[in-house]
């Protein structure tokens, strides 16, 4: 199923890029009630996450194009989201320029593989983690707009340590996936 792209899996990862306007929106609003609607639509796109994986390798519709929505939303759903909590003061700024960079930086490299060698690197099960230890660290500055000391500090730091040990598993990847590396055959 490489060609195809009108799959299941490919429309629950793009419900989920469109969850991150409301789900915007709702924070935006500052209010109890604003975080329980996002919180509500963080869940669901959190299923969504779960659903697309499962019903790609079930149904057999892992595309290519899914390789690279499923990592896009993930990515697009968790700046959005750290984004207005660093602007709320929920999270700190540093935080968010490391989600940013991270993020940013593994687009720039699988656009940059995908452009030169026409390879599709998948997200790794560390880049999987990583986005659950930030979603949980999201959540909960969510949750509770006051979350300080021993918790936030202890979500924060694992979050920042899994996207630390993240960057550079990525990192080791595109190098070996670049023509003419040792570790790639061609």
């Amino acid at each position: 199923m490489k060609g195809t792209v009108r799959t299941l899996s490919n429309a629950l990862s793009l419900l989920r890029i469109l969850l991150a306007i409301p789900i915007t929106f709702s924070l935006l609003l500052d209010t109890p009630d604003g975080r329980a609607v996002a919180i509500v639509l963080i869940l669901a796109a959190g299923i969504t996450d779960f659903l697309d994986g499962y019903v790609a390798r079930e149904k057999g519709e892992i595309t290519e194009m899914g390789k690279i929505l499923d990592p896009v939303a993930d990515k697009i759903a968790v700046g959005a989201v750290a984004l207005v909590l660093a602007l709320q003061g929920r999270v700190p700024v540093w935080f968010l320029a490391a989600i940013l960079v991270r993020d940013g930086l593994i687009l720039a490299g699988g656009y940059y593989l995908s452009r030169k060698t026409s390879l599709v690197l998948q997200s790794n099960m560390l880049g999987k983690w990583t986005a659950g230890a930030l979603a949980l660290t999201l959540l909960a500055a969510i949750f509770d707009p006051l979350l300080t000391g021993a918790v936030q500090v202890i979500l924060i730091g694992v979050s920042s340590s899994m996207i630390a040990a993240s960057s550079v598993s990525y990192a080791l990847r595109f190098f070996s996936a670049l023509p003419g590396t040792p570790a790639r055959r061609e």
